[in-house]
């Protein structure tokens, strides 16, 4: 007599896991290589964790005064400021236990993965930091629950150009922003002013995010540009150089066995829990940012 899958059950699983696997969306986009980005350097040894840049008015910024012949001439004080980045730190840890990795057949719980993870999720952190500095601008174009089009991009740079803003200049928008934008370039300005995508060997030096560059403007595109109004708006922004700053410190190896330095200077170790059966994969980034000169960047705020 024939007999059906349901009949030998208890012979049979549920479910066999694939050997492939599927990774829930994220951005995994890291920050740009880009002038407009100013690092301030690594904190470790230098006795504080916060880095301070000054602000200098040199080089043209106060201009020579009409002085009559023979007359001495009044000493000028320098205009000057500053900015602190304080480097903070930024941790995460996965605890599997013996249980669930002994019987892992696709290898997602190994160190290995787990430092491409600890990787991934410092380059991702710092452009979450980097994206949520878009909402802090004085000066924003833009109109809320409207598209970003071409006029409010050009907007943006004569914005940064009218207050002397040193270039290249870098635009980091959502990606709702960013195709609103395109649409826009092809259809109302009718192509006048060419998109220039990434190129293969742009892409190694900028980073996956970038997306190419319009009207003179480098456009890296991430969807950690935070939202605003209410959640109606996303809040991107134009930088040139000076409106953002950053700084991170070297960690210290105390254990080559149990911890190693990432590229991006992640910390990445293990920690056993012997008693528990659990082995902890921690990962640990020390950086900060910080707005530098406000009137360098101007946000871009347009429909989500």
């Amino acid at each position: 007599m024939a007999f059906a899958l349901s009949d030998i059950a208890d012979l049979r699983v549920s479910a066999v896991a694939s050997a492939e696997y599927l990774r829930l969306l994220a951005d995994r986009s890291a920050l740009p290589n880009h002038p407009a980005l100013l690092y301030a350097g690594n904190a470790a040894g230098s006795g504080s964790a916060s880095i301070q840049i000054g602000h200098l008015g040199i080089d043209g910024y106060d201009l020579l005064a009409s002085t009559g012949d023979g007359s001495a001439v009044s000493a000028t004080t320098p205009t000057d400021g500053k900015t602190t980045v304080t480097v903070a730190r930024y941790s995460k840890a996965y605890s599997p236990t013996d249980l669930a990795r002994l019987t892992d057949h696709q290898g997602l719980i190994s160190p290995e993965r787990f430092a491409v993870d600890a990787y991934q999720s410092g380059a991702s952190t710092l452009v979450n930091l980097v994206a949520a500095l878009g909402s802090g601008f004085s000066g924003t174009v833009g109109v809320s629950g409207s598209d970003l089009d071409a006029a409010t991009f050009l907007a943006a740079k004569a914005s940064l150009e009218i207050a002397n803003v040193e270039g290249p200049y870098l635009a980091i928008l959502h990606p709702r922003q960013f195709a609103d934008l395109r649409a826009d370039i092809v259809t109302s300005a009718g192509g006048s002013i060419p998109f220039d995508p990434a190129s293969p060997a742009m892409l190694r030096v900028m980073g996956q995010g970038y997306v190419g560059s319009w009207a003179g403007v480098d456009i890296f595109v991430t969807s950690r540009v935070p939202t605003a109004n209410a959640g109606a708006d996303r809040a991107g922004c134009m930088i040139g150089r000076g409106a953002v700053c950053w700084a991170d410190a070297s960690v210290v190896v105390d254990d080559p066995a149990s911890q190693v330095v990432l590229g991006n200077k992640v910390l990445f170790e293990r920690d056993r829990q012997a008693l528990s059966g659990l082995t902890h994969w921690v990962s640990h980034y020390y950086v900060g940012v910080a707005e530098g000169i406000d009137a360098a960047g101007i946000g871009i705020v347009t429909d989500a």
